[in-house]
């Protein structure tokens, strides 16, 4: 029964947060095209909420995420080197904004690491890839 709640769950996420709702055609076939693109957009908000977002923010639908990320007034400021973005101070969601920007950036690291680990042949001689980004880091340095 349980499970069959959590999927229910997941169909009303799909209906509300990805415009599943609806066809906008009569023809079965671009309907069924809609529903699999449609699908196929969960997966990257999946891996963004399950590799970014805060501990905090990991079981919220995509509503309430575009709500409290997206939907919000920011400055940008572009400096030399930098972009810069200022909420104002009163944000209620300040803290999860800026702990989302971070573990992006901190997931760009990995990934940049890992680029380097693909040409660097170290893949094999490594058993975990926490390890094979820890060498890759001090051996590029």
């Amino acid at each position: 029964y349980c499970k069959r709640g959590q999927m229910e769950n997941f169909i009303k996420e799909c209906k509300s947060g990805f415009d599943m709702s609806y066809v906008s055609s009569s023809s079965m076939i671009v309907n069924a095209n809609r529903v699999q693109i449609h699908a196929l957009a969960y997966n990257p908000f999946n891996w963004f909420r399950r590799l970014t977002l805060p501990e905090s923010m990991r079981k919220e639908r995509i509503n309430t995420v575009r709500l409290k990320l997206l939907k919000l007034a920011v400055r940008i400021v572009k400096s030399a080197r930098y972009v810069y973005f200022k909420l104002c101070s009163h944000c209620p969601y300040k803290t999860q904004f800026y702990e989302t920007l971070s573990n992006i950036g901190k997931l760009l690291f990995y990934v940049e690491n890992l680029a380097g680990c693909l040409f660097c042949s170290c893949l094999p001689k490594h058993g975990t890839l926490q390890a094979q980004f820890r060498i890759c880091v001090n051996n590029s340095g």
